[in-house]
C-alpha cells in the first residue's frame, strides 16, 4: 500500500473524481453528476475553463463535418455554446461558414468555428457545475495519489492551508499533463521538449481593429488570406525586425466588431512540464506580445489597435500522454478506422506546429495526406493500460504525437470529457473497473445526451 505520509488535516469523499478543470475536466464533471454520481472537481487555479479561460485560447475549432453540413460534436458542448449565445457571449458554429475572419481565412478544415467571450465562458461554465450538483474545489493543487495495489483510493492535494485526502470510486485525470496518471504509475510517453515537442502559445486579446481594412487588405490575394500579412513578416524579418518565429499574423475575430484574438506568439525549445521553463516560457509569451502590439502599428487596420488583455498562462498544445489500452495513430484517422468503441467524432486534420523555424502547422501544407472527412476516437484512449479505477480525458489521452495533433482541440476534448466522466458514473454503478465496461451500454448513453459517434 502506497500511503501519503505527510500530515493530513482532512478527508473528502465522493464517487467520481475529477482532476482538473479545463474544458475535459468541466464537461467530464457535469456528465458524471448528471449521470447519478456523487462528483467532486478540483482545480488548481481559481477558474475552471482552463487554458480556455484563463489562457484566452479560443476559438474553438470546428465540431462540423469539412462541408458544414453535419455537427460531430454536440451533447454538453453544444449546450454550453448555446448558452453562451443567449448571453450574446457566442456564435454558434452553424452560423459562421468558411473561409471568413472567424476562421483567420484558412481553407483547410477552418469552417464553422466557434468564437466565445472568456468571461461568458467562466459564468456558463460555473452554472452548469453547479446545476449539475458537482462539488467544484478551487485553488487545491494535486501532490500525489494513494494506491492500493493497482488501485488509486485518493489523492493528496494540497488548497494553500492544508494537506487534504480526497477518497473516490473514480478517479479521472484531466490536468493536461497527465499528472495523476504519471503519481499513479501509469506508463507515459512525451516527446523531446527540445526536438519535436509542439511549440507553447500565450494568446492574447485585442479591440479598436479596423475590420473593413483588415477584410480589404487581406483580400488582396490568396496568399495573402492563407497567411495574414506574411509578406510584411517577411520584409521585417529581412531587416531584422521581426524575431518571432512565425510567418503569419494568426488572427481570429471575436464576437463583437473590431475585437480579434491572436494566436501568434510562439514559445520553442521549452517543457511544459519543468516549472523553470514554464516561468521562462510565460515572461518570453509577454515579451512576444509586447512586441506585436508596436508591430501591429505598421498592419493595415491594426494600426489603432489596443490590447485587451493576455493569458493569465501559455497554451500548451503537447506534454505527457498516458499509455492505453488502445493508442490512437495517424493512420487510424486518414483510413478511418471503424472502432467498435466508439465515443466521439472529429474531422480535424493532423496539425503539427514546428519545434524550430517560422512555418506554419503541417496541416496547412497542401501536399500533407489529410485526415478522413470524420473519423471516430475509440474508448480505449481514455482507459490507462494498468490502472484499475483510472480515466483519462484531454491532451493526455493514449495518441501517437501526430494523432494527438489532430484530436487535440476543445471540442473534441470536450467529447471526450463527457464520455470519461458518463463512463466514470456507470463503472461506480455497475460496481465495475473502466476496462470492464460495457462499452455499448456507454455509447447508448451518450446517443441519449445527443452525442454523435457514428461514422
Amino acid at each position: 500500500m502506497d500511503t501519503y505520509t505527510g500530515r493530513i488535516e482532512t478527508t473528502r469523499r465522493g464517487e467520481v473524481i475529477v482532476c482538473g478543470g479545463g474544458c475535459a475536466g468541466v464537461a467530464a464533471a457535469i456528465a458524471s453528476a448528471r449521470s447519478g454520481a456523487k462528483t467532486i472537481l478540483l482545480e488548481k487555479t481559481s477558474v475552471v475553463g482552463g487554458t480556455a479561460t484563463n489562457g484566452l485560447v479560443g476559438p474553438f475549432m470546428t465540431c462540423f463535418d469539412p462541408k458544414g453540413e453535419r455537427q460531430l460534436v454536440k451533447g454538453i458542448f453544444d449546450e454550453m455554446i448555446r448558452r453562451m449565445e443567449e448571453k450574446d457571449g457566442a456564435i454558434h458554429p452553424s452560423k459562421t461558414g468558411q473561409v471568413s475572419a472567424y476562421g483567420c481565412y484558412i481553407r483547410l478544415r477552418h469552417n464553422n468555428l466557434t468564437p466565445f467571450q472568456p468571461e461568458t465562458l467562466k459564468m456558463v461554465m460555473m452554472d452548469m457545475l453547479l446545476e449539475a450538483g458537482v462539488e467544484i474545489c478551487l485553488n487545491i493543487s494535486i501532490l500525489d495519489t494513494e494506491k492500493e495495489g493497482g488501485r488509486i483510493r485518493s489523492v493528496v492535494a494540497f488548497d494553500g492551508n492544508r494537506l487534504i485526502r480526497i477518497e473516490g470510486e473514480v478517479f479521472i485525470d484531466c490536468t493536461g499533463d497527465g499528472l495523476v496518471s504519471l503519481k499513479a504509475g501509469v506508463p507515459m510517453e512525451m516527446e523531446d521538449p527540445k526536438g519535436s515537442l509542439q511549440p507553447m502559445t500565450l494568446f492574447f486579446w485585442i479591440y479598436n481593429a479596423d475590420d473593413a481594412k483588415i477584410e480589404a487588405y487581406l483580400s488582396q490575394d490568396e496568399e495573402n488570406r492563407y497567411l495574414p500579412y506574411h509578406k510584411l513578416i517577411e520584409e521585417a524579418r529581412a531587416r531584422g525586425e521581426f524575431p518571432i518565429n512565425r510567418n503569419k499574423i494568426g488572427l481570429y475575430h471575436m464576437v463583437h466588431p473590431g475585437e480579434w484574438r491572436l494566436n501568434t506568439t510562439r514559445i520553442q525549445e521549452l517543457s511544459p512540464v519543468e516549472e523553470q521553463d514554464m516561468s521562462r516560457a510565460y515572461a518570453e509569451g509577454l515579451r512576444q506580445v509586447e512586441f506585436l502590439m508596436d508591430f501591429f502599428k505598421t498592419l493595415p487596420g491594426l494600426e489603432n489597435a489596443r490590447i485587451a488583455q493576455s493569458g493569465a498562462v501559455v497554451g500548451v498544445r503537447e506534454s505527457r500522454r498516458i499509455r492505453g489500452l488502445y493508442t490512437l495513430t495517424e493512420e487510424d484517422l486518414i483510413q478511418p478506422v471503424h472502432f467498435e468503441d466508439a465515443i466521439a467524432l472529429c474531422s480535424y486534420p493532423v496539425d503539427l506546429h514546428p519545434a524550430k523555424g517560422a512555418a506554419t502547422g503541417t496541416s496547412y501544407k497542401k501536399e500533407k495526406t489529410d485526415v478522413a472527412e470524420v473519423y471516430q476516437i475509440p474508448y480505449r484512449i481514455l482507459v490507462p493500460e494498468n490502472a484499475d479505477n483510472l480515466l483519462v480525458a484531454g491532451r493526455c489521452v493514449s495518441a501517437t504525437h501526430e494523432a494527438l495533433g489532430a484530436i487535440r482541440i476543445m471540442p473534441a476534448v470536450f467529447a471526450m470529457g463527457q464520455a470519461a466522466g458518463t463512463a466514470g458514473a456507470m463503472c461506480v454503478k455497475n460496481s465495475c473497473r473502466p476496462a470492464e465496461l460495457d462499452t455499448k451500454a456507454l455509447q447508448l448513453v451518450l446517443k441519449e445526451q445527443g452525442q454523435e459517434f457514428l461514422l
